[in-house]
């Protein structure tokens, strides 16, 4: 067997010494290269789970039901029925919107009316207000039920009225305050009423 020469072992050291760090390099690398297209998913699921979801907009009340009803009420004019307080002449409720990755969020209030209304529309009043700085400010003034044709691109239902279409852009929640009353021009020659349900849609476009 030929005994090697000091300068052959000091090449296979050198050699070995290469060989190592080549190796070293190739996992660091795959081990970034892991680490980024890890990061990379994760962050598709989360923007993509923002955009599916429907849980970025929610509505609150304290009433049992989510609307208000006026039953053989007498006709009024608009600057009694914007000022109505008693009990029952109001509905309040809060809008709840979440914002993700700074996605705008879009949302509309929208009246649905009761099958059971024996009122026209055009014999009611509908007023709809916001809390500002503490108090209630006008932001659609009063007016007549004004049902929409077809379904809106952010989902309110062909029949229904939008009181109201907003854009959020940071999270929060905005308080509302509704009324509705008799037209004062209408003739009230028997019982009747008028009943409408607030929904709020919600969507990422």
């Amino acid at each position: 067997m030929k005994n090697e020469t000091q300068e052959e072992v000091e090449e296979k050291k050198y050699f070995r010494k290469i060989v190592i760090s080549l190796l070293f390099i190739i996992i660091l690398v795959l081990f970034v290269i892991g680490i980024s297209f890890s990061t990379y998913i994760k962050m598709e699921q989360v923007k993509d789970s923002a955009v599916d979801t429907v849980e970025n907009v929610s509505m609150k009340y304290t009433e049992s039901n989510n609307g208000i009803s006026i039953e053989n009420a007498s006709p009024i004019n608009d600057d009694v029925g914007k000022l109505l307080k008693a009990p029952g002449e109001y509905f309040d409720f809060t809008v709840t919107t979440k914002i993700v990755q700074n996605t705008p969020v879009y949302y509309e209030i929208a009246a649905v009316k009761d099958a059971t209304s024996t009122l026209k529309d055009n014999e009611v009043k509908i007023y709809l207000e916001k809390q500002v700085s503490g108090t209630y400010e006008q932001i659609l003034a009063p007016q007549n039920f004004i049902p929409i044709t077809e379904k809106t691109t952010i989902g309110s239902p062909s029949g229904s009225m939008v009181l109201l279409k907003v854009k959020k852009k940071t999270s929060g929640t905005d308080n509302y305050r509704l009324r509705m009353w008799v037209d004062e021009k209408t003739n009230i020659d028997a019982v009747k009423k008028y009943a409408i349900k607030i929904n709020v849609y919600g969507k990422i476009l």
